[in-house]
């Protein structure tokens, strides 16, 4: 006898993943009717999703040849364990990442996979994306970080992150970056809703004509809050959306991109990055990059 599908879900989330069509499993999560804009003069509805970003100082992000998808439940790369351990003590997040837009290092191709490096003639080593408190309003590149280098990398970021060392404007990549988990090993809700946004993002960005030279669209590994999948990570800025459904691409789109343009704004107005911007897309919203559980839910509500 079949189990209800309601019951597949309390007992299994990922039971219920391969046995239920997406729609049925989506709709346990999200609801259809959302108010979605980011301004504060329309208001919006109470969020559960309010505070549970984590928090960060940083993201680090290893960019890998491969897509999430074909990545391990759990990585077992010595790069990214030794840099998370540094990296950790002072704030910062690292995670691998994948675009046809992002810079991969030549040399390496693979995922730090467990005894894989130890029989390679090529060290693991990634280029890698940073964004910051420090530096809102762009993106840093890191052409090598690797188990050799990596404490020098943490130091070096830790200094950008407590504003020791000046940002070089001219180093920025200011465009707009859009990161979807679509990590499906760990998390079948990640792999089949992030993938279903991933793709509606991808499509959509094609239909308007906008090209990477304005927003680079790419996928992330395990960011924490399964049940929030589809997590969309906008950059450089560091909010965090949460939820977002595959029908849901087209207006949140048009909300990320209007915030954009306002940060923009008031940057070119006041010379400096705005902190006290509004949560971007309430409804969704997670929370954001510099802030702890409390300071976002503070700011979600004085946004209401």
């Amino acid at each position: 006898m079949a189990l209800p599908h309601s019951l597949m879900l309390a007992l299994s989330p990922t039971f219920a993943c391969r046995r239920a069509p997406s729609r049925l499993i989506r709709d346990r999560y999200y609801t259809a009717a959302r108010h979605i804009s980011s301004s504060a003069a329309l208001g919006s509805p109470p969020s559960s999703l309010a505070g549970t970003a984590p928090f960060h100082t940083a993201y680090v992000l290893l960019h890998t040849h491969d897509p999430p998808a074909v990545y391990p439940a759990r990585s077992k790369s010595p790069t990214w364990r030794h840099l998370t351990l540094a990296a950790r003590q002072w704030g910062s997040t690292v995670n691998f990442a994948w675009s046809p837009d992002l810079r991969v290092h030549p040399q390496y191709k693979g995922l730090g996979e467990e005894g894989a490096v130890a029989l390679s003639s090529i060290p693991e080593i990634y280029t890698a994306s940073v964004f910051s408190i420090a530096h809102r309003h762009g993106r840093l590149e890191i052409p090598e970080v690797s188990g050799q280098n990596y404490q020098e990398v943490s130091e070096n970021i830790q200094r950008l992150v407590s504003s020791s060392v000046a940002v070089d404007e001219g180093k920025l990549d200011k465009r707009l970056h859009l990161f979807v988990c679509t990590h499906g090993s760990r998390d079948c809700r990640c792999g089949e809703g992030g993938g279903e946004v991933a793709r509606a993002l991808r499509r959509e960005l094609q239909k308007r004509g906008i090209g990477a030279k304005d927003v680079v669209l790419g996928e992330v590994a395990h960011v924490g809050g399964h049940k929030y999948a589809a997590n969309v990570l906008v950059y450089p800025y560091g909010e965090w959306l949460g939820t977002v459904q595959e029908f849901d691409v087209p207006i949140i789109l048009d909300e990320i991109l209007d915030w954009h343009a306002r940060y923009q704004a008031r940057v070119s107005q006041s010379g400096r990055p705005s902190e006290e911007m509004p949560p971007l897309c309430p409804p969704f919203w997670r929370g954001r990059m510099g802030l702890d559980k409390e300071e976002q839910l503070a700011l979600f509500q004085r946004a209401a």
